[in-house]
């Protein structure tokens, strides 16, 4: 008897295990890991600048130059660090567009805290492969 209730358990059981083992735990950006994507610094170069966004918080405002071919779903990291070098604040935003080959877009990531030095990366990216994008 007892046996035929693990039975009729059993995929259930084998289903919250494949759950269980499939689930990854989510990468977290930290002072040291700011990129996805070690080749991102090959591949982009940012130009930006902070500037106030209220009275206790900052925006970050600049420029993606993309090197490379079309690419799109680009995440960008923006931090705020105190003195030491410790991440006080971050946030990670999309562009507002695809970034086109060998060309720029500009970008805007808002509501950082007021901090002592920020910096800004690729935090991710993929790049369309044969036709372009209409």
């Amino acid at each position: 008897m007892r046996s035929l209730r693990l039975l009729k358990l059993a995929p259930f059981i084998l289903f919250a295990v494949t759950v269980a083992a499939c689930a990854t735990p989510q990468t977290t950006p930290s002072a040291a890991l700011t990129t996805l994507e070690p080749a991102a610094g090959r591949w982009f170069k940012l130009d930006w600048a902070a500037q106030p966004d209220g009275t206790d918080t900052r925006r970050v405002d600049g420029y993606i130059l993309n090197t490379y071919g079309q690419a799109a779903q680009v995440q960008l990291l923006a931090q705020a660090l105190d003195a030491s070098g410790q991440v006080i604040d971050q946030k990670i935003e999309y562009t507002l567009a695809p970034v086109p080959g060998f060309s720029r877009s500009y970008f805007n990531i808002g509501h950082l805290a007021a901090a002592d030095h920020y910096q800004v990366t690729v935090w991710s990216a993929y790049f369309y492969q044969g036709r372009r994008l209409p």
